[in-house]
């Protein structure tokens, strides 16, 4: 892998390749380098593919001429390749994957070619992984002889090698090599690290693993546990024989000790029982065993640092919470740090967070009095002003109770003038029907009028035309006359005079007849009238009869005001007793907003004695 590397930055730092992506138009330089890309490629026998590509992947000669003048990244593909691999002129390796092409199993390498701080293009190359994989096979760990090797990407969580071709390039299922992934991308541990869990057939595994944060793969050797630990079970049993055999040895060695120092230990012993029951003095009488360095020594110095440390950690603790007591919550918790050791550490952090606790506890409760001492004030103010209600409350329902008692003397006076509206009602519906008769005999009256005038006018009909007889007959008699020359003057005299009558007859018909049908016209126009009048007359009639339901509805109102009256005032004092209440209520609940108040001012009186 590293001589991989190497060759193609040998390759890309050539002269034929930084010419060419200094002038990639240049025809005689494409040739050379795309002869220069292959020999090098022949030569070195370790890539399937090597090219020279310029900043947008186009391919400006590769091992393979078909490849050549393609372009193998575009849109956003493309943005991210010269955002990131193009991006600094470092050698970029995405691990192993298969060639599209050949279906080969290659390393993807690339290495970007800089003028400056100009890159001009870059080299990419496909290294044959199968001599990684042979490497791999080859290597043989001392009593690890059925191990396995896989390679991962820590990112993607694909396997990059593995001894099952089936999961080449698929994503890691197993349970331990997706816990081992999340611990890689966790912590990013590059440390050989050990880790042990039971496959999905309940084995347990034992894996070596490794992360390469500059290629970011993880390394690992994995085998079977029990196989590993196999060779332990012997060693066990000889160990057990061995441990028997030295702990009789030890065992009497110990006997022979403690015959001999049987005394020391009583004294010790005497000590480490006094410091059982938290005798702090326990230690005294052991000085003679200070500067000792066998176990004697060193158990009495053990039990000497104890009661030392123990009493200088409970004297320090003393003078903390004396402090607290008092109410200094400043007190300086690390002051004596040093006297916590070993377990008595923990005393330091606890002690701090109780001091922190209790100096949360006591602001919260200093900011709760200030604001019940303000809230307690215009809870107090409130209560006065719903005292000032109260009693305001009180004279509106006295005023309202005046206001009812006129309302019910106004209630009499209604009922009077609603009786007295009755009567006169019922006196104005019986002239209304009087008039009403008198109507209908009017419209009699007006027909037989109309039906006479139809009479008259057939007998001037009459009279005219005997008029037209008397004057045909009249000219008949003035003829007749003529006719008798002398003899018939007289005659024809009489009959111009009876002419004359006839028409004076007929023009007095007809005057006669135009009177009457002007009069008969009058009469048909006022029986109309009479008509429309007796409708009008009907609907007064009826309108004085709702009139007279209405009054009478007024009446029986005006009968009922004075109890509903009586009803209001009953309600009425009840309110005025619930307002006197609900002011005896107020009054109470002020009194108690006072207390409150006062409580609130002692509450922050003592808050005040903590210095926070």
């Amino acid at each position: 892998m590293e001589s991989a590397e190497e060759y193609l930055k040998a390759f890309a730092l050539s002269g034929e390749v930084r010419q060419l992506l200094a002038d990639p138009d240049n025809a005689d330089l494409l040739q050379k380098a795309q002869q220069y890309t292959i020999d090098f490629s022949n030569v070195k026998g370790i890539f399937e593919g090597l090219y020279i590509a310029d900043t947008n992947t186009y391919v400006l000669t590769h091992t393979s001429s078909g490849a050549v003048g393609i372009t193998t990244r575009e849109g956003e593909s493309l943005e991210t390749f010269q955002n990131t691999i193009l991006a600094s002129q470092e050698l970029t390796n995405l691990g192993i994957m298969q060639s599209p092409g050949t279906g080969n199993m290659v390393i993807s390498m690339y290495y970007p070619i800089y003028e400056g701080k100009t890159c001009l293009g870059f080299v990419g190359a496909g290294v044959y992984a199968d001599r990684l994989m042979d490497a791999l096979l080859d290597l043989e760990l001392k009593n690890l002889p059925e191990s396995k090797y896989v390679f991962m990407n820590a990112q993607t969580g694909v396997y990059i090698y593995h001894e099952d071709e089936s999961l080449l390039n698929t994503q890691a299922e197993e349970k331990g090599h997706v816990e081992i992934i999340k611990h890689v991308q966790d912590a990013g541990n590059t440390d050989t690290t050990l880790y042990t869990y039971e496959n999905e057939k309940g084995k347990n595994q034992l894996v070596v693993y490794k992360y390469l944060d500059n290629r970011d793969w993880i390394f690992m050797l994995q085998a079977d546990a029990s196989k590993v630990y196999g060779s332990v079970s012997m060693v066990r049993i000889l160990m057990g024989a061995a441990c028997a055999g030295v702990a009789a040895i030890i065992i009497l060695v110990t006997l022979l000790i403690l015959s001999k120092t049987g005394k020391e230990l009583m004294v010790v012993e005497h000590a480490i029982s006094g410091l059982s029951e938290f005798d702090l003095d326990a230690d005294k009488g052991l000085e003679s065993f200070y500067g000792r360095k066998d176990e004697v020594g060193m158990i009495a110095y053990a039990t000497h640092k104890v009661c030392k440390h123990l009493k200088a950690a409970i004297e320090d603790m003393e003078r903390i919470l004396s402090e607290i007591a008092d109410g200094n919550l400043t007190v300086d918790v690390t002051k004596n740090e040093s006297y916590y050791i070993g377990g008595l550490k923990m005393l330091t952090g606890s002690l701090q967070a109780i001091r922190s606790k209790l100096m949360k506890v006591i602001k919260e409760i200093s900011f709760v009095s200030h604001q019940v001492n303000a809230e307690a004030g215009q809870v107090l103010s409130r209560a006065d002003s719903m005292s000032q209600g109260a009693e305001e409350q009180a004279l509106s329902v006295q005023a309202l109770g005046d206001a009812i008692s006129n309302i019910e003397q106004q209630a009499d006076s209604t009922a009077k003038f609603a009786s007295l509206a009755k009567e006169e009602n019922v006196r104005t519906h019986q002239r209304i029907e009087t008039c009403s008769s008198d109507m209908l005999n009017l419209m009699s009256a007006m027909q037989t009028i109309d039906e006479k005038s139809k009479e008259i006018i057939k007998v001037i009909k009459t009279i005219e035309d005997i008029a037209s007889q008397t004057n045909i007959l009249s000219l008949n008699a003035a003829v007749e006359a003529a006719w008798a020359g002398e003899a018939g003057k007289g005659f024809a005299v009489v009959a111009d005079e009876v002419r004359m009558l006839a028409g004076q007859s007929a023009e007095a018909a007809r005057n006669t007849a135009f009177l009457i049908r002007e009069t008969v016209t009058a009469v048909e126009t006022g029986s109309h009238i009479s008509d429309l009048t007796n409708q009008a007359l009907q609907e007064v009639v009826a309108s004085a009869e709702h009139v007279s339901d209405a009054v009478s509805s007024i009446f029986e109102a005006a009968d009922d005001q004075p109890g509903a009256v009586e009803r209001i005032s009953q309600e009425l004092e009840r309110i005025s007793d619930v307002v006197r209440s609900n002011g005896d209520v107020v009054k109470d609940s002020a009194a108690v907003s006072e207390k409150m108040s006062e409580q609130a001012a002692m509450l922050k009186e003592q808050v005040s004695k903590f210095h926070v």
